[in-house]
């Protein structure tokens, strides 16, 4: 059986334990501006349809849905893998015709052997934005992480594609960070206060953004929403942003055949899978979409580094010495159940 830190003492009307532990573990997944897109809906036991709230889109950043159908990707490969380690199968059939469907994909879950899978690997997983060491991965750890996967290529900080990558995302995020509906976005994501965060269990904290020490203190009390859109931040953002690329070990870039449903929601749990085996190699991953979702880059990001395919995941990425524990709010499963 998974250990004991796999469980969850939290009751859903309408579900057995087992099932919230597995769908607890489910939550655990990365998404935008930690908005947690994803929802729940019961058609019997041990099988459900996965969805999406309409409210946790991100519009201005992403207008298609298509870094919320990877979210959703992602979500789904924790499913299968705690299902996996409580004895279950899962099978995954996508429903959803288009973006903007709610409905999106059936899971049933099968009775079969456990895997023995570490869960620990979810629970540990964390986006580290800081203290990263400024050196290569080498060759055998970016084999172990990303194995023989063609659509997944690393990038050294100091090559011309990692220097483009490092510029082109500077730009992007000043650019960003300037833009109003992005900013106005990204200031209603962020949970400044301990009342904020006990009432919304979602989004961006002090933690998260690893604003730490009487920096910290100071944001929990005096922040609000209408800081993030005053220049100081904004500006402070972006120079926060050029210290994190001048430091770390380079660039992970993931690609897919093409941006189809299927095609998004199998990119996310690719993404999912290599993210899970990073720390036992001590190595951090800091997602950084801003040229991916901001003009020119967005269309011109792949013809300058002449790759094939949708890029659909550029990622900073480096050693740490140290793996800190996971900050990430997350809503409790009863949140995302619909009825």
């Amino acid at each position: 059986m998974p250990a004991t830190d796999s469980y969850t003492t939290e009751q859903v009307e309408g579900f057995n334990q087992e099932e919230v532990n597995i769908l607890h573990l489910a939550t655990r997944s990365p998404s935008g501006h930690n908005t947690q897109p994803w929802t729940i809906k019961k058609i019997q036991p041990y099988n459900w349809v996965i969805g999406t709230d309409t409210s946790r889109w991100l519009p201005a950043v992403d207008p298609e849905n298509r870094e919320m159908l990877l979210s959703i990707g992602a979500f789904l490969e924790c499913l299968v893998l705690a299902a996996g380690a409580w004895g279950y199968d899962a099978t995954v059939n996508i429903i959803a015709k288009t973006r903007c469907d709610q409905a999106i994909a059936e899971v049933k879950l099968i009775r079969s052997k456990e895997t023995n899978f570490p869960l620990d690997k979810i629970t540990s997983r964390r986006t580290i934005r800081n203290g990263y060491l400024s050196r290569e991965l080498t060759s055998g750890d970016v084999k172990q992480l990303i194995g023989e996967k063609e659509n997944i290529l690393y990038v050294s900080l100091q090559s011309p594609m990692g220097k483009y990558l490092a510029e082109g995302t500077i730009e992007a995020n000043r650019m960003q960070a300037f833009r109003e509906p992005a900013q106005e976005e990204l200031a209603d994501w962020i949970r400044w206060s301990d009342n904020d965060i006990r009432q919304h269990m979602d989004g961006l904290t002090p933690d998260t953004m690893e604003i730490r020490g009487i920096t910290g203190w100071y944001v929990r009390r005096f922040f609000h929403r209408k800081s993030v859109l005053e220049k100081s931040f904004r500006e402070e953002t972006v120079k926060r942003m050029v210290d994190q690329i001048r430091n770390c070990g380079g660039w992970l870039i993931i690609t897919s055949p093409a941006s189809g449903i299927e095609d998004l929601i199998s990119t996310g749990r690719l993404l999912q899978r290599m993210w899970l085996n990073a720390k036992e190699h001590m190595i951090a991953i800091h997602p950084m979409t801003q040229m991916l979702e901001e003009s020119p880059f967005k269309i011109s990001v792949g013809e300058e580094l002449d790759i094939r395919g949708q890029i659909q995941f550029i990622l900073r990425t480096g050693y740490v010495s140290k793996y800190p524990v996971p900050v990430s709010l997350r809503m409790p499963v009863a949140r995302i159940i619909s009825r």
